[in-house]
């Protein structure tokens, strides 16, 4: 080929075709590196985003991890002295009234969405920019477990993307009761305490297994605030508007009684229609804990 082209170009001296021909094959190996390149990146992006967090949800199918991504990054903000108390109990150790109370305070749609809640979603879109920053995120019990188990506290829309990738995998591998055990024994509930064995036994005295209702909803109330705010402490507010908040969620369900209600709020249960859609959607998006 380079034969041909030398014979087919007269007038030029020999030289200046061979650094052309030079050029131009330089130009050729210049391409396939770069796009060598490209694509080798292109291919770890992927990885990156797909094929690192199928693995890293499918471990979680038979083991509990050590400790989140949250709890290894918090751990070096808080005083040396402090040490992270976190301990694991199984799902069916866990009472049904914690369980209850911590889905009414977090995630109402807990059993029906597939891993996002796409209205809440969008009115946190809509709050974002209204307020001109990303202060708002509308996550479900899921992507909060996904988030502390895996990813930054970065408010970018990069680490929502990932969130969501995590999720829905979260979701197809892993299922809801998965889900739900680890969400209990992972979310921070005091500075120091995560996992609501350990919280249990720090405000309660005892084991989780063994909490009442109206302990189980202090408790479950403190998730969204878990550094500033104690269950134990009889005149905070946040508690009191958190408690009412759960136990309209728990009764609009079923979940309790008039009576139980009533053991909760202090008040007589409003009537159902009065309820309308559960209350802890809107501007408290479920709680501060999905704002995150």
């Amino acid at each position: 080929m380079y034969t041909t082209v030398i014979k087919k170009v007269h007038g030029l001296p020999h030289r200046i075709l061979s650094v052309i021909w030079l050029i131009i094959k330089g130009m050729f190996v210049l391409y396939a590196v770069t796009f060598s390149i490209a694509g080798t990146l292109a291919l770890y992006a992927t990885y990156q985003f797909f094929v690192a967090p199928l693995h890293q949800v499918k471990a979680l199918q038979n083991s509990n991890p050590k400790e989140t991504a949250y709890m290894t990054r918090y751990r070096v903000t808080i005083d040396p002295r402090d040490t992270l108390v976190q301990l694991f109990v199984p799902i069916d150790s866990i009472p049904t009234e914690l369980q209850h109370a911590v889905l009414a305070a977090e995630d109402d749609g807990f059993y029906t969405h597939p891993g996002f809640d796409i209205e809440a979603i969008i009115a946190a879109i809509e709050y974002n920019r209204f307020q001109n920053e990303i202060k708002l995120g509308g996550s479900t019990v899921t992507q909060q477990l996904a988030k502390n188990l895996f990813l930054t506290n970065d408010k970018n829309y990069e680490r929502k993307y990932k969130e969501l990738i995590y999720a829905l995998l979260m979701e197809k591998y892993l299922g809801k009761k998965r889900i739900l055990e680890l969400y209990l024994n992972y979310a921070q509930w005091g500075k120091t305490v995560f996992g609501c064995e350990a919280a249990s036994r720090l405000y309660f005295k005892k084991s989780c297994r063994n909490l009442s209702q109206n302990e189980a909803a202090l408790l479950a109330a403190v998730l969204a605030k878990p550094k500033k705010v104690s269950p134990t402490n009889p005149n905070s507010s946040f508690i009191e508007q958190r408690v009412a908040v759960i136990a309209a969620n728990l009764y609009l369900h079923h979940l309790i009684d008039d009576t139980g209600y009533t053991n909760l709020t202090g008040n007589p249960p409003p009537r159902k229609d009065s309820l309308g859609s559960l209350d802890t959607g809107g501007a408290n998006f479920r709680g501060d804990s999905r704002k995150r």
